[in-house]
């Protein structure tokens, strides 16, 4: 689709070259509405895709946590934490064409992430938590916590979104939230109107950003909700994804 709308532009751009020696006033509105459509597509596309990136990318890191040699999941790690990092958006087309064989070459490999942008997301579910209260299976794909705990193996300097993917389908007053990292604290309450239709529809919480001044490794990541003793918040993963761009304006 992307080729598809840039190749249109192209051939817009070539005809009207040809029917006037001079551009047209209405040739950079043209362009300008052009972009803005690329851009809302790309934006629609990221929606759809870092869910299912995410998914695929707590799953690689569950099996990552037992397995004995973690080369390969590593390397999967990286690649999809990279493709995340740009968007989320893939180029099916390109991926077509090298899967049939139609493509001679490989498709190119996309420039070195910068240091700054390496492990721009990392998902954290509740397999991979060191500590969880009450106590939740060893394998479990959800928790409902009071409290839980995640050691951050490495996260580069730079602001980032702590977004909660969570359930939570009975409350009678707002919900405290907090997470604890690197001797900073973010509170968010839960809505009495941000329940979800049962424990097993889930929904985004923009929980704040954390700002690191330098790189973070080895520290502990803790979320808690409420009163430990009766918890009642159902966690699917904690997203730690760099801050999204702004909107563009139609």
């Amino acid at each position: 689709m992307k080729h598809l709308i840039m190749t249109t532009a192209v051939l817009l751009a070539g005809h009207a070259m040809a029917q006037q020696p001079a551009p047209s006033p209405a040739a950079p509105a043209a362009a300008a509405r052009l972009q803005q459509m690329e851009g809302i597509y790309q934006k629609e596309l990221s929606a759809r895709h870092i869910p299912l990136l995410g998914k695929y990318l707590i799953e690689l890191q569950r099996q990552a946590a037992t397995a004995t040699d973690k080369t390969a999941y590593t390397a999967e790690i990286a690649r999809i934490q990279q493709i995340i990092s740009a968007g989320g958006v893939l180029d099916l087309i390109a991926t077509q064409q090298a899967q049939s064989g139609t493509m001679p070459m490989p498709a190119p490999m996309p420039p070195p992430v910068p240091i700054e942008q390496k492990q721009a997301l990392i998902a954290l579910s509740p397999a991979l938590a060191q500590k969880v209260t009450p106590k939740a299976p060893a394998d479990a794909q959800t928790a409902t916590i009071g409290e839980i705990e995640w050691r951050i193996e490495f996260i580069a300097a730079g602001t980032y979104d702590i977004l909660l993917h969570y359930a939570c389908p009975e409350l009678t007053e707002p919900l405290k939230i907090v997470v604890e990292c690197n001797g900073q604290t973010l509170e968010k309450e839960l809505a009495v109107e941000r329940v979800t239709k049962d424990a097993e529809s889930f929904r985004i919480l923009r929980l704040g950003s954390l700002t690191l001044t330098s790189d973070l490794r080895g520290e502990t990541l803790r979320l808690s909700a409420g009163d430990k003793a009766s918890p009642q918040l159902i966690v699917k993963s904690l997203l730690i994804t760099r801050p999204r761009p702004p909107a563009i304006n139609p």
